[in-house]
C-alpha cells in the first residue's frame, strides 16, 4: 500500500469542509424516483480506480464519497433533471421526453395533496477488490448507481459523487488502486494523494473523520461479526453435503 508522488496544484474550488454552504447537498438517480440529501461533509472522498469500478461504470474510475447511513436522507421522488454545473450552478434543465416505443415503468398515481414516500433501491451483491463483496443500491427504474456498502455493512455508505446536484464542490481527497489507473488519468495532474491498493485511513483522514468513524465502528463490528458467524455456517453445510 505504497503512495504515488503528487505532481502539482490541487482544484480550483475551496475543500468541501472549508464550504460552509456546501451542505446540505441533495442528490438522485438519472430519472429523480430516488433523491436523497447529503447532511454533512463526507469522511472521505476517494477517486477510485479499481478494476472492479471500471466495469460497473463503464468508465476509467469511480468518485465515492464516504458517509455515515444516518446523514443520508431518502427524499420523495421528483421530476428528472440534467444535474447543474459550476458555470450555471442553479439551472437544472428538465429531462426530455422518452423516445418513441421506450418502455417505461409506471409510477405510482399521484394522490392531490399527499406526499410521495421516498423509493427504495434495489441491492445487488458483486465481487470487490477486498474478497468481502459489495452491496449497490440502484434505483429501480433507471438502473443508475446511488452508493454501495462494503465490508462495513450498511452503517456507512460509499455514495456515487455524480449523484450529486452540485457534484464539482465535493472533489476527491485521494486516488486508490492506481495500480489499474487508464494511463493519463487525472492523478499525474491532480495533486492529490495516491495510492496503488487500499490505505490506512488514519494517516489520511481529517481528524473529525476519524472521531465520526469511531462513533459508527461498533456498528461495523456487528455487522462483521454476524456475516463471520454467517460464512462459518455455510462452510459448515457445504461440509456436510
Amino acid at each position: 500500500m505504497s503512495a504515488d508522488t503528487p505532481h502539482s496544484a490541487g482544484p480550483p474550488f475551496p475543500h468541501y469542509t472549508d464550504n460552509p454552504s456546501a451542505f446540505p447537498m441533495e442528490g438522485g438517480c438519472a430519472c429523480g424516483a430516488i433523491r436523497y440529501r447529503l447532511e454533512v461533509a463526507p469522511l472521505a472522498v476517494h477517486c477510485c480506480h479499481c478494476t472492479s469500478c471500471q466495469r460497473e461504470t463503464g468508465t476509467a474510475f469511480a468518485i465515492n464519497s464516504i458517509v455515515e447511513a444516518k446523514h443520508l436522507t431518502a427524499l420523495p421522488p421528483a421530476p428528472a433533471t440534467v444535474p447543474a454545473h459550476p458555470g450555471e450552478p442553479d439551472i437544472f434543465l428538465p429531462a426530455g421526453p422518452p423516445p418513441p416505443g421506450a418502455a417505461r415503468k409506471p409510477r405510482s398515481p399521484e394522490v392531490p395533496g399527499e406526499v410521495a414516500s421516498p423509493v427504495a433501491p434495489s441491492l445487488f451483491l458483486t465481487p470487490s477488490e477486498s474478497g468481502e463483496g459489495q452491496t449497490i443500491a440502484r434505483c429501480p427504474r433507471c438502473a443508475v448507481a446511488v452508493w454501495s456498502e462494503y465490508g462495513g455493512g450498511p452503517a456507512v455508505r460509499f455514495l456515487r459523487g455524480g449523484t450529486l446536484d452540485r457534484a464539482w464542490l465535493v472533489a476527491p481527497d485521494l486516488h486508490i488502486y492506481t495500480r489499474s489507473m487508464r494511463c493519463g488519468v487525472l492523478a499525474p495532474v491532480d495533486g492529490r494523494p495516491r495510492f496503488e491498493e487500499y490505505y490506512d485511513r488514519r494517516t489520511v483522514w481529517r481528524p473529525d473523520s476519524m472521531a465520526r468513524y469511531q462513533e459508527v465502528l461498533p456498528q461495523i463490528m456487528k455487522y462483521r461479526e454476524e456475516l463471520e458467524k454467517r460464512r462459518g455456517e455455510r462452510e459448515r453445510v457445504e461440509d456436510e453435503e
